[in-house]
């Protein structure tokens, strides 16, 4: 499971990389995108970037343009079916809730029915 910071990184990677192969994204792109909810620093955004791919999501490769890093990134299967991720994960919350507010209201039903009979 992804933590805020990595989710909102998969959902950036995820629009960039969409119909390509591979893209190349440098880290002021990324920080700068994260910029109003995030600050991050450069190092801790490569530590977000490298665990994305030990969990399998993304390739990343380290490269130079013009002195500047760039990230080479492309997805992998599961960066792939990222959006179909986040969906299951949003209706399993939503279901979840669901059933326990319907519990909630058939335990007060219960009990309301309980106290009337005795």
């Amino acid at each position: 499971m992804l933590n805020r910071i990595e989710a909102k990184i998969m959902d950036y990677l995820f629009s960039k990389v969409q119909g390509k192969k591979t893209v190349l994204i440098t880290p002021k792109e990324v920080l700068h995108w994260l910029m109003p909810k995030h600050e991050l620093t450069a190092k801790q955004l490569d530590g977000h970037m490298r665990n994305l791919a030990l969990d399998g999501y993304i390739d990343i490769f380290n490269s130079d343009n013009k002195g500047q890093l760039v990230y080479v990134v492309s997805l992998k299967l599961r960066g792939e079916a990222w959006q179909r991720e986040r969906r299951e994960i949003r209706n399993k919350r939503i279901r979840s809730v669901g059933w326990k507010v319907a519990l909630t209201f058939l335990g007060i039903a219960i009990t309301t029915i309980w106290w009337l009979i005795f």
